[in-house]
């Protein structure tokens, strides 16, 4: 069996699970500024944008349909952005209020983009 990417696990998790994603992404991004590192901080708005996009594609309204945003750290980030992006995403892997399946996205991801 083929093992989803981080990314594509969005549409697995429920909706309160992609809420507290969304903020916590949210949250993250706005401690990245605030340290200063840019790159970090569009990391975690890539996710938040990728998070409600999957929220919208659940809706019954009518929508206008976008493409979920790629989460990645841009390539010219530094060892101290890969280091950030770690730690903060192993906040969220620690964070046992938050569900099996988010804590696993964050490790997938922290796996993926701390290298």
């Amino acid at each position: 069996m083929e093992q989803l990417s981080a990314d594509d696990r969005l549409t697995a998790l429920a909706d309160a699970d992609l809420v507290a994603l969304r903020l916590a992404a949210q949250v993250l991004a706005h401690k990245a500024e605030l340290a200063d590192r840019a790159r970090v901080a569009a990391y975690f708005e890539s996710l938040e944008r990728s998070v409600l996009a999957e929220l919208a594609s659940r809706t019954r309204r009518v929508r206008t349909l976008t493409e979920r945003p790629l989460v990645t750290l841009d390539s010219a980030a530094d060892a101290e952005d890969r280091r950030l992006a770690a730690e903060y995403l192993g906040l969220l892997v620690a964070n046992e209020r938050l569900s099996p399946q988010v804590r696993e996205i964050c490790r997938a991801l922290r796996a993926r983009d701390s290298r």
